[in-house]
């Protein structure tokens, strides 16, 4: 999954690499790591990343919906970056419905 988006908190653009498109590494990230997987992210979402691992690491599945802890599976790490940083997103190869959501 590749996500650009802007964070409105820190006035700043970032993108987000999963799966394949963390495959290779890519000027201007860096590698998260949490239980054994690896991410690819700009410098102040690295940054933010780590910080909620080990201050709160939960992440919200929707406005007001239940939280989960912070993995690093797709759906898990969109509704973090939607609930948590806001801004705008873009996705592309993003996964289908989560299936913890409620409709």
């Amino acid at each position: 999954m590749l996500v650009t988006g802007y964070d409105d908190r820190q006035g700043c653009g970032y993108v987000l690499r999963t799966g394949p498109h963390a495959a290779e590494p890519v000027p201007g990230t860096q590698p998260v790591r949490h239980l054994g997987v690896v991410v690819l992210a700009t410098p102040e979402l690295a940054a933010a990343l780590r910080d909620a691992l080990v201050r709160n690491p939960v992440a919200q599945l929707g406005w007001g919906g239940p939280t989960v802890p912070l993995t690093f599976d797709d759906n898990t790490l969109l509704a973090w970056l939607r609930h948590t940083l806001g801004g705008v997103l873009t996705v592309a190869g993003g996964p289908s419905a989560d299936p913890r959501r409620r409709r």
